[in-house]
């Protein structure tokens, strides 16, 4: 047995038990850093929610737009025609963006 080898776990020690600190003083500073963007996440995460649940009932998104319809006929045939030309106009978009990233 070496007689530094005692010294070195020592020292090992001592430097394990201040990484352990620095680790939590940092895990701290992080939880304070980000309350500030947890009501954006909170909402972000709201939205997701709504998402899938629209995507896992389709038919209750098409029975309340065809309730909409029966009800207010001009109102939705203006939200259907705005609603149908931004998708055009993002296809649209979409096709010039991909046409100029390929001359690339």
């Amino acid at each position: 047995m070496n007689a530094n080898e005692p010294d070195r776990r020592e020292q090992l020690a001592r430097r394990r038990e201040l990484l352990v600190q620095r680790s939590g003083q940092l895990r701290r500073e992080v939880v304070e850093q980000l309350q500030v963007v947890e009501p954006a996440l909170m909402w972000a995460d709201r939205l997701q929610d709504a998402w899938r649940w629209l995507r896992a009932n389709p038919l209750a998104v098409a029975g309340a737009a065809l309730t909409v319809a029966v009800w207010r006929p001009r109102r939705s045939l203006a939200l259907a025609l705005k609603v149908w030309s931004a998708w055009r106009l993002l296809r649209r978009a979409r096709s010039v963006g991909n046409a100029s990233l390929s001359l690339l």
